[in-house]
């Protein structure tokens, strides 16, 4: 080792075949001067902390690197964390997000009612086969009163009372259904369009060509408990209150009680009085 390359504070020596440099003893006594520590801080500190502060927290605060007030506000939105966790069974990032208002908690709480709805009856529908006997409404102001036997992705086939023949129906032609021992109650619910044409009304064959009601507005109307006045292609008006809907029905369940299930291909309008 050269001798210019000696740190400041070594000195050159030999060990072995070697060449090294040894801390000098004025280096090597040199020792680090511990900084005096306030007592006053310290106790500051303990007080904070029997208070509920975190002891770390508490000392930061103690030394003045973090304003109380701030603090505070930590151990506030903390505790509101856990209790948003706690309450609603939220993931900490999310209680994190209402906590901080960057998140609201009823629309999380909308949307997690929405989910757990889908989920539910994603699949429900009144063309059940079976021994049930329902009446159903079909395009052209027909009336059908029996029971589905067979039921396709396009059409079902359906067995009318005292009838042996099933009658094939498309499923676009259902309008409306309920159960027949309600018959009194729905005539009184279903209003009939006041110039009817004895031509039958279609829906569209496309989905996108239909009403659009989408699911989101369907569960508002429903989460709200609102009276919602379904309008049907060939003139009928359904007051009541949404009970469930599915992909492709939902139902009404009238002043009387009785509950209307609506094809949703068949609306021409949903909304309130």
């Amino acid at each position: 080792m050269a001798l210019d390359a000696c740190p400041a504070g070594y000195t050159l020596g030999v060990r072995g075949r070697y060449t090294v440099a040894f801390r000098s003893e004025q280096q090597g006594n040199r020792t680090r001067q511990k900084k005096q520590f306030d007592p006053r801080i310290r106790s500051r500190a303990d007080e904070l902390h029997k208070m509920g502060m975190p002891y770390q927290m508490a000392m930061a605060v103690a030394h003045g690197k973090l304003d109380l007030n701030v603090a505070l506000e930590r151990m506030a939105q903390k505790d509101k964390v856990t209790k948003l966790m706690e309450r609603h069974e939220l993931s900490r990032a999310l209680a994190t997000q209402i906590a901080i208002g960057h998140a609201d908690l009823e629309q999380v709480l909308s949307r997690r009612r929405l989910d757990a709805h889908r989920a539910e009856n994603k699949e429900r529908t009144c063309l059940v086969v079976g021994d049930h006997v329902r009446a159903f409404a079909l395009t052209g102001n027909a009336l059908f009163k029996g029971k589905p036997t067979e039921v396709g992705p396009y059409s079902a086939f359906l067995l009318e009372d005292g009838s042996d023949e099933p009658v094939e129906v498309h499923k676009l032609r259902f309008k409306y259904s309920y159960d027949l021992k309600d018959w009194k109650l729905v005539r009184k619910g279903v209003k009939k369009a006041k110039k009817k044409s004895d031509e039958p009304v279609e829906p569209a064959v496309r989905p996108q060509d239909r009403y659009s009601c989408s699911d989101r507005r369907v569960f508002a109307l429903m989460d709200g408990g609102e009276e919602v006045v379904a309008i049907l292609l060939e003139g009928e008006q359904i007051r009541g209150q949404i009970s469930w809907f599915s992909r492709y029905e939902l139902g009404i369940r009238t002043k009387g009680g009785a509950e209307i299930i609506v094809f949703r291909h068949a609306l021409q309008n949903l909304g309130t009085p």
